[in-house]
């Protein structure tokens, strides 16, 4: 299991945005889970990206496999190919990392293509893409908030109501490794007067809630370490402290599903 996305945030929201979004969120459901809303499932099944880092492109294969369900009310269910992405995009750095902001672009400018067109590997194999695949595209991609760097609780609760689950990024710590239920807290410290924050690692953020007995909230978020892993390959983690730099950075795109 690697950490796969390296990148520095910067920490420098807008008052006049966060004012504005908290604002809107505040009519939002207190609980949302893509895995079950009114008893349905928008989310695809959990993967394992294996020993290859690629995190950042199973979390925006799994951003846009369930925003096609939830556009198409689960008439389309494709799985995106991973592996597509490690071999084929110029703007990553195959199994070395990448970032989730660059794949919304490729998907745009290239498509992606299905699994069983192009099938994991786990490794930084050739670039052959069958060309009968059929091609799925983006029609846009933009960071959560408005800007690089405009990210919040608020801004990605909004995003994740309105249009679906989306990537983000975090730092995973050696105590996260062993993470097997409940609210993920980091143990270690942090520099709040530093404004850039360190990330590795890419993740699906799919809900969010909060515990009936102590109030604490929290995020839901899917992983793509198996489903041994965690709960069931998901894992919840602090809400609006900016756990592991969980709210630093948020990345959307809206996939075009098939006519």
């Amino acid at each position: 299991m690697l950490c796969c996305v390296f990148f520095l945030s910067i920490r420098r929201v807008r008052p006049v945005t966060v004012a504005a979004d908290s604002k809107a969120a505040a009519g939002l459901p207190q609980h949302w889970d893509w895995r079950n809303v009114n008893g349905v499932n928008f989310v695809s099944p959990v993967r394992n990206q294996a020993q290859c880092g690629s995190c950042y492109s199973f979390a925006t294969m799994g951003m846009l496999e369930a925003r096609v369900r939830i556009q198409t009310n689960n008439t389309q269910q494709p799985v995106f190919s991973p592996q597509q992405v490690v071999s084929c995009s110029q703007y990553s750095q195959g199994c070395d990392g990448g970032f989730p902001y660059l794949i919304g672009k490729y998907i745009q400018d290239f498509g992606i293509v299905e699994e069983d067109c192009f099938p994991y590997t786990g490794s930084d194999s050739p670039c052959n893409l069958p060309a009968k695949c059929t091609k799925y595209y983006a029609s846009d991609y933009h960071y959560v908030g408005g800007f690089y760097g405009g990210c919040s609780e608020s801004a990605m609760m909004l995003e994740l109501v309105k249009n679906g689950p989306m990537g983000v990024a975090l730092e995973v710590y050696p105590d996260f490794m062993n993470y097997k239920e409940g609210i993920y807290h980091h143990t270690g410290l942090r520099d709040a007067n530093n404004p850039f924050e360190l990330t590795n690692h890419a993740v699906l953020l799919v809900g969010y809630g909060q515990c009936h007995k102590t109030g604490e909230k929290y995020w839901i978020v899917k992983n793509s370490w198996g489903s041994g892993w965690g709960e069931n390959g998901f894992f919840r983690i602090r809400r609006g402290t900016d756990e592991c730099a969980i709210e630093s950075i948020a990345v959307a795109a809206t996939p075009i599903p098939k006519l």
